[in-house]
């Protein structure tokens, strides 16, 4: 539960999901409380953090990090980031305004190079809990790259699909998630890319980009010891 001084603000709120953009009191200071569901006041809460807003301005808030004491590595605080100057819809009608988001928290500083289009470097040394600030893009689809902050060891890829999904006007925010090794991290979520559009719900799981190739097999060595073969690829009949 999310509470605003006294008052209720989100009740039952589920990992990976948004709100919409919602009003909340600017020029005076204000305390956000975290309690577990169903709570019946802000009492005692779990993580609680005072705030004053600018007038008219918009922001957008990520709720990341570790509540529990043990099982977590890096063990990083649970806390809220805050990026002011939030766009609810793109700029320009014909570009779609995408903000990243580092939320991850044993994943190293990243680079995001785009390699279907020929985009190159989108964002550069992003580390944790940090905005990259707004990409302007064509609403195309592109494929991108996680890499490390040297730009040379690739972490994952990912699909884009920003025309295909009709996205042109959208202001999206694309936040990494989840754990590069759930191993040392309770068996947690795996790592991934989600976007939040402003009208909230679900976040939507940007798919991974697996390229293919067709290939048709075909045994032509006369050997009789070679008459029948398996043919493995890795760890796969």
């Amino acid at each position: 539960d999310v509470w605003l001084n006294e008052t209720l603000l989100i009740d039952d709120f589920a990992f990976r999901t948004s709100t919409p953009f919602v009003d909340v009191p600017a020029e005076q200071e204000f305390t956000l409380a975290i309690k577990g569901p169903d709570s019946q006041d802000p009492e005692n809460p779990i993580w609680s953090g005072n705030y004053t807003l600018t007038v008219d301005e918009t922001y957008i808030l990520v709720a990341e990090g570790i509540v529990s004491p043990t099982g977590y590595d890096p063990p990083t605080p649970f806390d809220i980031a805050v990026y002011p100057a939030a766009r609810e819809m793109a700029i320009m009608g014909d570009k779609t305004d995408l903000l990243v988001h580092h939320g991850s928290t044993d994943a190293p500083t990243i680079d995001i190079v785009e390699v279907g289009v020929g985009a190159g470097l989108l964002v550069d040394d992003l580390s944790y809990s940090e905005f990259s600030g707004y990409l302007e893009l064509a609403p195309l689809d592109y494929i991108i790259e996680i890499r490390d902050e040297t730009g040379t060891v690739k972490l994952a890829a990912y699909e884009v699909p920003l025309e295909t999904l009709g996205l042109d006007s959208y202001a999206l925010t694309v936040v990494a998630s989840g754990f590069l090794d759930p191993g040392n991290n309770n068996g947690g979520p795996e790592f991934g890319l989600w976007f939040a559009s402003a009208v909230g719900g679900n976040l939507i799981k940007l798919p991974v980009y697996d390229p293919i190739a067709r290939v048709q097999f075909i045994h032509n060595s006369a050997d009789a010891a070679a008459g029948l073969v398996d043919i493995w690829l890795d760890d796969i009949l």
